[in-house]
């Protein structure tokens, strides 16, 4: 609205021509622009030569007052006659109000009485209501209100409305043919008009999880309540490769898949050619650890031989096996932590086929499919048999890939000697289901994404309030690191885009970054005692130094600290640097300190940074000991096989291209993420949603959550196909190789997999998903609030048995005392408290302090008199009481009545349950508790019956364990006295 008004002095006669460049300046004219923040005033005479915002003032208002002017800019066109344009514009910091507001010129370069002006924002026809008419005049109405019909909602019914209407309105007109230009309009109001109602009730249907459609829609709803839809998994394998001689390959170059044997010379082979592969339908199975390796034959069936004449089985639960190395006299395994073995029972001889279906022992009795286990290797030490002097390899796995079955170890191979019972295969891969797109296509063919560009004159003009110019202030910097303004990252709207492939595979992360990065720090925790050991038995050592070892000295101590170590007489100078090794590493093991500090709390060390750091300081294999493509910090087979579905996501890579147009081949790829609630305004995340018809969406952020991509840039896609049960492939399916390397596979003789592929998933009903999703956020356990829910969450740890707590009040605030009872220790670690700890802080309370501790310890004593029958042996029936009670394992593999695993918090020990596990020992008559109570309790040396309780039950505190191991080299343990009576 514009306002003018007169100046407040009285105004002089007509001017004009030469005269007004001699008079004094006066306001004539004030007009306010449409935004109402910028002045337009006339003024009559000569302005002075010199205004700024300081020579104006605004005053007056009743609700904003003290507006100040920003700048002062002078009209430089002249006006009709040649006479100068004495106008300039004043922009100010904000409007006003709807009262009277003044403007006064400052200094003395104006006429007195005209330096002042009156204006208004707002329009000027402000002013008491008129009295109301007594009798107000109806006003006239052409036609009646239409009467609306409101189920009117898809094409035919708004086409009927608007000619229903249009006969009321335009009674001549009676024309109801499609050429008519009235039909026309009509028709296009009416398609319009449907379509707007679609789009009203897709929203409103999309908007409610009960009432949803589309997929994407309950994927968004079931997120918001913590429940995460999946999208299906694509299913994993162990594959294991024979060989004639040795093959050097690199993973990324292989693909396994199962073939039927046809006779074509094509496929009479294991090594199937890449155009067969790409061009069929059956499921393709690529390595999940891309690495060199080198597929040896001696690691395709080795034999398992036996720790001792007397052990004839690895037991269920067992975590080390003996390998014959080679022939047992030359040394042939090149086994390192990290490769994967796959154990199994094999039946007498069998031939070459011994290891696979349908070989037949000594006596026509196959293997047994269900005794074999995949297992990856944590240790490995070169052993020699001290009776025969055969050359051995003794492996050790995690825990998590024990035994899950007695396995049968036979005697090795040898002359006059049966052959194995039991063969661990190498050249083992683990792989997952799903083919590249660059593969289909033949190599390069990634699909290109281009970003969409600037809209035309989109930044041409600034919407109001942003700040432009050299001073604008940057809010955040784009996804290849430039600067970005507040007013662009208002503007980012999230980039969406689909990709050509149908059924993309959706994969869990593996290994898990939480996994991972916790093997990172189980690394760098041994890392300065591995290096004293190294330097500890190079001092022991008679041997001269190798150039390996001068290297690791180099790295280790620097040039400074070895000075004066020669061959000759080494010992002096590695006796200085071994008994001064804290002093001499102390910064370098603080750094190592707090990376592991990082790796802990859950962040995957970068091998870019990191390991150039240790690599620098500790060795270069310090550095591959925390890569993340060590094999060895991939974690157990078996959590590996059980891929979780709601973890997954899209295997893909999005990267620039490589000839670098776009100006962004220095960018980092683009990461698949579940969502973008994590993400920063740097984090090149995409977020991929799979539709009702199975097409992949992909999600990018908007410079808040999640980098956006930079306008007109491409990208490149590289991702696979394949997912769902359809990867579930039976044990021994896989038969066929392909590399994408010519003749790399010539001495490729086999390809099995001894194990059923698992882990395919489908992707999730809408219909499960939607009943799923508002039971979801009270079925975990998120916060915690109570004792019990400090206890739970600790003990849902898988190396934490159980977990008592409970909160006490420290004088200031809440202390939640954790006490963590280990599983398969007594005693729990250090490292495992703090982890414990740790992982509580992300679910504590606000005002509440964790505070982690082992167990107490409660020893007991306890004495026992048995009466075993004459025709039992006394000493046997001892034995087997001991095997059952104390910590161990007893014959069924269960664990003993004081073992730690068989004990928990606050577990009471009753006299009964002692009694009855001695009365189930074959040849016991009767059974007697004489003592039951704490080690060294009040009350020791008195009549028989009186320690042990009236109840018969030993009651113990919430955060104790019973403890008993009657251990003579340590009696604070606990005691047993076991008096056994008769028998022979």
């Amino acid at each position: 609205m514009t306002v003018t008004s007169e100046p407040g002095g009285p105004r002089g006669g007509d001017r004009g021509g030469a005269t007004a460049y001699e008079e004094v300046a006066g306001i004539e004219q004030v007009r306010v622009d449409a935004g109402r923040r910028t002045l337009t005033v006339t003024f009559s005479g000569t302005l002075p030569a010199r205004l700024d915002r300081h020579s104006f003032r605004v005053e007056g208002g009743q609700r904003v007052t003290e507006i100040r002017i920003l700048r002062v800019v002078r009209h430089t066109s002249a006006e009709a006659g040649g006479s100068p344009a004495n106008r300039l514009t004043l922009t100010l910091d904000r409007p006003g109000d709807e009262s009277t507001y003044r403007l006064r010129a400052l200094g003395s370069g104006f006429r007195r009485g005209r330096d002042r002006a009156a204006f208004r924002f707002h329009p000027t026809d402000r002013g008491p209501a008129p009295a109301p008419s007594p009798e107000p005049a109806p006003r006239p109405s052409a036609w009646p209100a239409p009467a609306i019909d409101y189920l009117a909602k898809d094409f035919a019914s708004f086409r009927r409305l608007l000619l229903e209407r249009l006969a009321l309105t335009l009674p001549k007109w009676t024309e109801r043919r499609a050429p008519d230009v009235w039909v026309t309009l009509v028709e296009l109001l009416a398609y319009v008009g449907d379509q707007l109602s679609y789009q009203q009730d897709a929203v409103a249907t999309e908007a409610y999880l009960d009432t949803a459609r589309l997929r994407t829609s309950v994927r968004r709803h079931a997120r918001l309540v913590g429940y995460p839809m999946h999208e299906g998994c694509a299913a994993r394998a162990v594959v294991c490769v024979q060989t004639d001689a040795a093959v050097p390959v690199r993973t990324a170059d292989l693909a396994f898949t199962a073939f039927p044997v046809d006779g074509t010379p094509e496929t009479a082979g294991p090594v199937l050619p890449l155009d067969l592969l790409v061009t069929s339908r059956r499921p393709v199975y690529r390595p999940m650890e891309r690495r060199e390796m080198v597929l040896r034959p001696e690691h395709n069936r080795i034999p398992l031989v036996p720790g001792s004449r007397a052990e004839t089985h690895l037991p269920a639960g067992a975590t080390r096996a003996g390998l014959l190395d080679g022939d047992g006299t030359e040394r042939a395994l090149r086994l390192v932590p990290g490769d994967l073995l796959v154990l199994e029972e094999v039946a007498g001889s069998g031939g070459d086929r011994g290891v696979g279906p349908g070989s037949g022992g000594d006596r026509g009795i196959g293997p047994d499919p269900a005794r074999r286990q995949a297992v990856r290797l944590t240790r490995v030490t070169p052993d020699v048999d001290p009776a025969s002097g055969t050359l051995l390899v003794d492996v050790e796995w995690a825990d998590e890939d024990a035994l899950t079955f007695p396995l049968r170890v036979g005697p090795a191979d040898g002359p006059g000697r049966p052959r194995p019972t039991a063969v661990a295969c190498g050249n083992a891969l683990l792989v997952e289901q799903g083919i590249e797109n660059t593969w289909l296509s033949g190599g390069g063919g990634e699909e290109i994404i281009q970003v969409p560009g600037p809209a035309e004159g989109q930044d041409a003009a600034p919407a109001p309030g942003d700040a432009v110019g050299p001073d604008a202030a940057v809010s955040s910097r784009d996804a290849d690191g430039g600067p970005r303004t507040a007013a662009a990252a208002r503007r980012a709207r999230p980039f969406v885009t689909t990709l050509s492939g149908r059924h993309v595979t959706w994969s869990p992360p593996h290994p898990r970054p939480a996994d991972l990065a916790a093997a990172q720090a189980r690394q760098l925790t041994g890392l300065a005692t591995r290096a004293r050991n190294r330097l500890r038995d190079l001092h022991h050592s008679v041997t001269a130094l190798s150039d390996e070892d001068r290297d690791f000295l180099d790295v280790l101590f620097g040039e400074r600290q070895l000075r004066g170590l020669s061959d000759d007489d080494p010992g002096r100078v590695l006796g200085r640097l071994l008994s001064r090794f804290d002093e001499l590493l102390e910064p370098k093991l603080r750094r190592l300190d707090a990376l592991d500090r990082r790796a802990r709390s859950g962040y995957v060390l970068d091998p870019e940074d990191t390991g150039w750091e240790l690599a620098q300081t500790w060795g270069r294999a310090a550095a591959w000991a925390v890569h993340p493509d060590n094999p060895a910090l991939h974690g157990s087979v078996r959590g590996a096989l059980r891929p979780d579905p709601r973890e997954a996501v899209p295997a893909l890579r999005l990267h620039p291209p490589k000839d670098g147009v776009d100006g962004d081949d220095a960018g980092p790829p683009w990461t698949p993420r579940r969502d973008l609630l994590a993400s920063g305004p740097c984090d090149r995340h995409v977020v991929g949603e799979t539709d009702d018809d199975g097409v992949l969406a992909l999600r990018f952020g908007d410079g808040r959550s999640g980098a956006a991509p930079r306008p007109g840039t491409r990208l490149c896609a590289e991702y696979r196909i394949g997912n769902g049960q359809e990867g579930n492939i039976g044990a021994e399916a896989v038969n066929r190789i392909a590399s994408r390397v010519p003749g790399a596979l010539e001495h490729v003789t086999g390809v099995r997999n001894p194990l059923p592929a698992t882990g395919g998933t489908d992707p999730e009903p809408v219909a499960e998903a939607r009943l799923a999703a508002p039971r979801e956020p009270f079925r975990g356990l998120l916060r915690a609030v109570t004792a019990e829910d400090y206890a739970t969450l600790a003990a849902g740890r898988s190396d934490v048995q159980r977990a008592a707590a409970t909160l006490r009040w420290n004088g200031s605030w809440y202390e939640a005392e954790v006490a963590v009872d280990p599983l398969g220790a007594p005693d729990p670690s250090p490292r495992l408290l703090e982890e414990v700890r740790a992982s509580l802080h992300r679910f504590r309370r606000i005002g509440h302090d964790v505070v982690t501790r082992p167990a107490v310890q409660v020893p007991l004593d306890v004495a026992l008199d048995v009466l075993v029958g004459p025709h039992s042996i006394a000493d046997h029936v001892r034995a087997e009481l001991l095997r059952r009670l104390l910590p161990g394992r007893g014959p069924d593999g269960g664990p003993g009545f004081f073992d730690p695993d068989a004990l928990t918090f606050g577990t009471p020990v009753r006299a009964g349950a002692l009694i009855a596990l001695c009365m189930s020992v074959p040849g016991v008559r009767n059974a007697e508790v004489t003592r039951l109570r704490r080690l060294h309790a009040p009350g020791e040396g008195t009549a028989a019956g009186v320690d042990v309780p009236p109840t018969g039950e030993l009651r113990l505190r919430p955060l104790e364990i019973a403890r008993l191991d009657a251990d003579a080299a340590h009696p604070e343990n606990g005691r047993l006295v076991l008096r056994v009576r008769g028998g022979r």
